[in-house]
């Protein structure tokens, strides 16, 4: 199993990636999600865990990117944060639970997916029917 871990501060990098270790996971930590982004198809990562406070808009984008193109549908994409996450597909993990309980990132990584595979949109059915006219 392959886990990106995206976070920025020391300390939840921290928590998180002894969680993973103890649970005998490879993970990858890194800061800049655009290098996530650049290396995300290459390396087809079973999961992706965020930090929703250090990167409120990459998230979404990183979710969709995943829920979306085909080869990535079975990864899993894990947030950290404080309430719910604002976009659908994605695990919930808070962090005052991961403060307190470290394993609780291990229970969300072998826990279900909540994102159902996507099927495609309108748009996109409608785009293939004119290419085949």
């Amino acid at each position: 199993m392959l886990v990106l871990v995206l976070i920025e501060e020391n300390s939840i990098a921290d928590l998180v990636l002894k969680a993973l270790r103890e649970a005998e996971v490879v993970a990858f930590r890194y800061r800049d999600p655009l290098r996530v982004v650049d290396c995300i198809a290459e390396l087809a990562p079973d999961i992706l865990v965020v930090r929703q406070k250090d990167f409120p808009l990459h998230a979404p984008m990183l979710a969709a990117m995943i829920r979306f193109y085909r080869p990535l549908q079975r990864c899993k994409v894990i947030v950290l944060g404080e309430g719910e996450p604002p976009f659908p597909g994605c695990s919930f993990v808070g962090e005052a639970l991961l403060s307190e309980q470290a394993s609780g990132i291990c229970s969300a990584l072998l826990g279900p997916n909540y994102a159902a595979p996507h099927r495609g949109s309108r748009l996109v059915a409608r785009a293939q029917r004119m290419m085949k006219e």
